[in-house]
């Protein structure tokens, strides 16, 4: 078995244990988002096999921009692959609530949040799996111990969290309705963009390997910011099932 498998299967358990963990503890111990999961697994692939590399190949035929070029390619079909990511996956996370009972959950902001946010998170492990089995089929990291894969359990960890948030930035500006869907979709495209601008800086050798390491973890932050803000806004009388508002910290007044 190639060793990635090993690694590839620690993190979808650590991961779903971790966020699925926080979603369980932040919903006063609800279970009924849970469910939501197996709907997210195939969309990385499909978006992967099906419509971005269709996409890019399509765009080069039509406009005669022959395969392997790298940085050598036209700067606008550079900048089209950097937004097709984005363009499709901020898109497609949310096609299960295309399923009747995903989208009736979606009834408040609350539950926006924590739709949007496991969505992301099925997503985040369905990527997981696709990446695993892409290194796996290559085989050129077959002699390698499964432990040499840290930086891989340690990016997709992480990757599921951001995902996660960026769903959920979306299906609350679904939730509001009007103007916000676009602004949900809009925001979710921007954050992408911002999380993959590390890599993107080194890819073309703008940055050295230390900033890109470094670049990383600026983007996290900015997301779990945003995530902390999120629910917080969420929190209220209506948002558990006891119609009772949720506190897990409470800090006491000095006279």
């Amino acid at each position: 078995m190639p060793p990635i498998y090993i690694m590839a299967t620690i993190t979808l358990v650590v991961s779903l244990a971790l966020w699925g963990g926080l979603v369980y503890l932040f919903t006063g111990h609800q279970k009924c988002y849970f469910w939501l999961i197996p709907l997210g697994l195939p969309l990385s692939a499909a978006a992967n096999l099906f419509i971005k590399s269709k996409a890019i190949i399509a765009l080069g035929h039509t406009f005669h921009v022959p395969p392997g070029l790298g940085l050598a390619a036209p700067v606008w079909f550079l900048a089209f692959q950097v937004l097709i990511s984005p363009l499709v996956e901020e898109a497609i996370k949310v096609v299960p609530l295309l399923v009747r009972p995903a989208l009736k959950m979606v009834t408040t902001r609350a539950s926006a949040l924590w739709v949007g946010f496991v969505l992301g998170i099925s997503f985040g492990l369905g990527e997981a799996a696709f990446i695993a089995y892409a290194v796996a089929k290559n085989g050129a990291y077959d002699s390698l111990p499964w432990y040499a894969f840290t930086g891989f359990f340690n990016e997709r960890l992480m990757t599921c969290f951001a995902h996660g948030v960026l769903t959920a930035v979306m299906v609350i500006g679904m939730q509001r309705g009007g103007r916000f869907t676009l602004y949900g979709y809009l925001a979710a495209l921007g954050l992408h963009l911002f999380l993959n601008t590390p890599t993107i800086m080194y890819q073309i050798q703008w940055i050295s390997y230390t900033l890109y390491n470094i670049g990383l973890i600026i983007p996290f932050i900015v997301l779990a910011v945003i995530f902390e803000r999120m629910r917080r806004a969420t929190r209220g009388p209506k948002d558990d099932q006891n119609g009772k508002e949720v506190v897990y910290w409470q800090r006491k007044r000095t006279e």
